[in-house]
């Protein structure tokens, strides 16, 4: 059995294979649909919500108060991060009122990530694996944004909520290395990282978005 720190070095490394996969289908979604930084805020939006519910259930179950504090703190970036991206969709002259980020119900992925059960679960899926791929597509986000001539949104994405991710994800990982110390825990946590990324992939199903971009706003 791997140490700690070598099975997420390990996991990491097998996740950024996964993630050039995703983000090589997502980017050229992006193109081929020339999605407007205001459709990646919109997307983005859905992301938040649903992360900060499944924060706020993991928190609620938790018995380690670490964990819980750190989860807390998502839920407060979380709902701060929704409240930027929704001044700035104002300003790219969507109103909140007209606009409903939970449209569609919830993903599988947040269906699965209630499922999870364990700190190391819920680390390796929801830091290590989730956290990390959020932060690669927000980059690309940025840099697509820019082509759009749209710096504003570019410099949202990179300076407050790409900084914020990095910290989450950071603080995960290092639940993981303290959790995954045995040979079960790191098998539910390599099982939960791998679903993940299935999930991620079916997310990115070009007819989901676009069924979500145009039936999110209020006719």
């Amino acid at each position: 059995m791997a140490g700690a720190e070598t099975f997420v070095h390990e996991m990491e490394e097998k996740n950024r294979a996964s993630f050039q996969r995703l983000l090589g289908a997502y980017a050229q979604i992006v193109e081929k649909e020339d999605f407007s930084p205001a459709d990646l805020l919109r997307l983005e939006m859905k992301h938040i919500i649903e992360s900060i519910e499944v924060s706020a259930m993991w928190l609620a179950e938790s018995e380690h108060l670490d964990v819980k504090l750190a989860l807390a703190a998502r839920c407060g970036d979380g709902a701060r991060h929704c409240g930027v991206l929704a001044d700035r969709l104002a300003t790219l002259g969507i109103d909140k009122t007209v606009f409903d980020a939970r449209f569609g119900g919830y993903s599988k992925l947040f269906a699965f990530f209630r499922s999870l059960q364990t700190v190391e679960e819920q680390a390796a899926a929801g830091a290590v694996t989730l956290k990390a791929y959020v932060i690669d597509r927000l980059t690309l986000n940025a840099t697509h944004c820019e082509t759009k001539g749209d710096p504003e949104t570019a410099t949202l994405f990179r300076e407050v909520i790409i900084r914020d991710e990095q910290n989450h994800r950071d603080i995960g990982r290092r639940m993981l290395v303290d959790t995954a110390t045995a040979e079960e825990s790191q098998a539910r946590a390599r099982r939960s990282a791998f679903r993940t990324i299935e999930l991620l992939g079916e997310l990115q199903d070009p007819s989901l978005l676009r069924k979500y971009l145009s039936r999110s706003l209020k006719k």
